[in-house]
């Protein structure tokens, strides 16, 4: 069996070091992805492959990866930091250094650094292995159905006798969260955007729509890169996307150590296009939420405003009033936030599993897409 000792070539091994990520990285009948072959190419020159061959996706000391290195702590700290401003490789404070696979899928596409190195190309690269070969599943969600991430809807959208907790809904998120909250472009409009396929430009942001928060946050603004919020301006910012059309996705997760806060689109979005757009449908790329849409028939005119905004198409307008399939319906919000009679709201529906936190998450994914046939 060949091991990562035994392997020569730096970006096999950074490769076969990706692989212990809990979504693995992209595999095309048993082999590793060309086209992802070829974006790691293009984000690592080999003189950074050289040094990131050596990093793993769990955190690693200076001192250890100088260690492996053979170079001075002072040494492999100015070249980790000049790969960790690039957005090739994550830090934690500038303490520890670790691969991210999934982080090289979006910071690519919002770290302005980063996105100057795949341009176009890695665009390309990322639409083939991602949607061509169908990574999409493995990002979303476990072999077995286990969603990465979950829905959390606006507390407006909720009805008023619906038990609301902090976990499950934005504003109680932004509140309760680790700061700094940064907002940066977003990657999945950016990236729909160079290959000329977006199908939203008039109606939702690329710019300040998608929200970095703790270390992520932190890390953002280390490396002058996004825009600081202040929590009030960051309720204000969900407030209008809300009113947008966007939907809200974190880690499916009740611990307020979030690290991003999506701004999704039913059309570029890496998760919701799991069901929105892609042949192959996925029901699990995000968790639903504990809620669900009912209507207020005596209330509803028949306006069909929801039905236009729902991203799922879970709202029919039936004899001229409108109509949730509770089978379609994730729980988003987005066909409230609008309704002028308020005659569709949230209600509190028990349906989905939050997990302690992103350890205990990433765990069980780990897991169920290890298990043997």
């Amino acid at each position: 069996m060949t091991t990562t000792e035994d392997i020569v070539d730096p970006y096999e091994k950074i490769l076969q070091n990706m692989r212990e990520y809990p979504n693995d990285i992209p595999i095309v009948d048993g082999d590793i992805s060309e086209a992802f072959r070829e974006f790691i190419k293009i984000l690592f020159t080999p003189e950074e492959a050289e040094v990131a061959q050596f990093l793993t996706v769990k955190p690693q000391s200076i001192t250890r990866i100088a260690n492996k290195i053979g170079k001075s702590k002072k040494e492999t700290k100015e070249i980790l930091e000049e790969m960790t401003n690039s957005g090739i490789i994550q830090d934690i404070g500038g303490y520890s250094y670790f691969l991210s696979m999934a982080h090289l899928l979006n910071m690519g596409f919002k770290n302005s650094k980063t996105f100057e190195r795949l341009g176009k190309r890695g665009a390309e690269l990322y639409h083939q292995f991602f949607i061509d070969e169908k990574f999409y599943k493995r990002y979303e969600s476990s072999d077995t159905g286990t969603p990465i991430t979950r829905i959390v809807p606006i507390n407006s959208s909720i009805d008023h006798k619906s038990i609301i907790s902090n976990a499950e809904e934005i504003h109680g998120i932004l509140e309760t969260c680790k700061g700094p909250i940064v907002v940066t472009d977003c990657p999945c409009r950016n990236r729909t955007e160079i290959l000329g396929v977006r199908e939203c430009s008039d109606k939702f942001p690329i710019s300040e729509s998608c929200f970095q928060v703790g270390l992520f946050g932190e890390y953002f603004l280390r490396r002058d890169e996004g825009r600081k919020l202040t929590r009030e301006e960051a309720h204000n910012l969900v407030n209008e996307l809300s009113k947008k059309g966007l939907v809200f996705t974190v880690a499916n997760t009740k611990s307020p150590m979030h690290q991003v806060i999506c701004c999704c689109c039913p059309c570029c979005c890496a998760l919701l296009r799991g069901m929105t757009r892609f042949e192959e449908k996925n029901e699990n790329c995000t968790e639903k939420s504990n809620y669900i849409a009912k209507v207020n028939r005596n209330l509803c005119t028949g306006c069909a405003l929801c039905a236009r905004r729902c991203p799922f198409k879970a709202i029919t307008i039936k004899k001229e009033k409108a109509k949730v399939n509770p089978k379609r319906c994730y729980g988003c919000g987005v066909c409230t936030v609008t309704c002028v009679p308020e005659a569709i709201k949230l209600h509190r529906l028990e349906r989905s599993h939050i997990y302690r936190d992103i350890s205990e998450l990433f765990e069980k994914i780990y897991q169920e897409n290890r298990k043997e046939d």
